[in-house]
């Protein structure tokens, strides 16, 4: 039978008193980070049971981190969680993707019980979140429990990492200009939604600062593909028909096309489509689509970065709501380029 190991065979194996010891292992009491990397590593060698939660994050096999979000199906989600788990290669992290769609309890109160579950940070991806809601959050999450959050708001108060959704909006508008496209329209995002706000804004800063671009059709949508569907249908009622529209997400985008094909509108020909987030279907509907590339694998890792820069502070919960801007791209294909000989029948 396998002798039991006590806080006196540490003791003796790492050279430090049983007190010592004992506070380490419950983290309790300051004791400098190279007598507690040595007793972590002695109860290790020596098969001391350890909890999980209280050993030192660098001694670990594995840093568990939750990404914690309104899980819904469809290709968004799919690609976001894809990202992550891609950052993670060469890292001790490890992500669980957690939703609280359908869950009985409330976010906050599933956040704030991730600890104890044996997690050791969150990531925060809740558009819904309001201002209010972010500080009951850090009210109920348990100290040293880092948080990171995902998803913008006009005022962060989490640290936040996101895609520069702004700039996507800008660099949309820029290519129609490229392009020689005079009249522009959009289809908007959720007006309660930053990302879509700051989409919108970076679009339409560009087209009222151009010479040549002039806004003359919007629509407001809501992320779905019913939403481009719907939004089909008013811009066939449009006295002035844009030559070229940005779709907030590549769903409306699609509904919007898939209409118009149906009702004999040729993109581009007719009407060229830009969206935003660039998911592997862009590539492959016909016509293929242009769209703001958001690299999720970068997101995953300066969040992940992020995060193991907190858990080396010991786990600080302090938030800045410093927001950092991942850089996004424009991928160009069939859906936005003009016909080459000028030969398009325009409504």
């Amino acid at each position: 039978m396998a002798k039991k190991v006590t806080l006196k065979h540490i003791a003796e194996d790492s050279g430090l008193s049983v007190s010592t010891v004992s506070r380490a292992l419950a983290r309790t009491g300051k004791i400098s980070s190279e007598n507690e990397k040595k007793i972590f590593e002695s109860a290790q060698r020596l098969n001391y049971p350890l909890s999980v939660v209280d050993t030192p994050w660098e001694l670990r096999e594995t840093v568990n981190i939750a990404i914690v979000t309104h899980f819904y199906t469809g290709e968004f989600f799919s690609s976001l969680f894809y990202g992550f788990d891609a950052a993670t290669k060469n890292t001790k992290a490890t992500v669980r993707l957690m939703s609280v769609a359908n869950a009985s309890s409330s976010a906050i109160e599933i956040i704030s019980g991730l600890k104890s579950a044996n997690f050791d940070a969150a990531v925060v991806f809740l558009p819904d979140f309001k201002e209010q809601d972010y500080h009951d959050l850090l009210e109920a999450i348990p100290d040293n429990f880092p948080l990171v959050s995902a998803a913008p708001i006009v005022s962060p108060v989490l640290d936040t990492v996101t895609f520069d959704h702004y700039r996507g909006g800008y660099l949309v508008a820029t290519h129609f200009e490229e392009q020689g496209f005079k009249k522009v329209g959009i289809i908007k995002g959720p007006s309660a939604k930053s990302e879509a706000l700051l989409r919108k804004n970076g679009f339409w800063d560009y087209v009222a600062g151009s010479n040549t671009l002039s806004a003359v059709w919007d629509y407001k949508g809501d992320y779905s593909l019913e939403s481009g569907i719907k939004a089909f249908e008013d811009y066939q009622k449009a006295e002035v028909k844009p030559e070229a529209i940005f779709c907030s997400n590549d769903d409306v985008a699609i509904g919007f096309m898939h209409s118009a094909v149906r009702n004999g509108v040729r993109i581009p020909e007719d009407v060229a489509i830009a969206s935003f987030d660039d998911l592997p279907k862009c590539e492959y509907y016909t016509p293929s689509i242009t769209s703001v590339n958001s690299p999720y694998t970068r997101l995953g890792e300066k969040v992940i970065e992020l995060i193991l820069d907190r858990l080396k502070e010991e786990g600080t919960t302090r938030q800045s709501g410093y927001t950092s801007l991942v850089p996004v791209s424009l991928s160009v294909r069939e859906s936005s380029l003009k016909p080459t000989n000028g030969t398009s029948d325009r409504h």
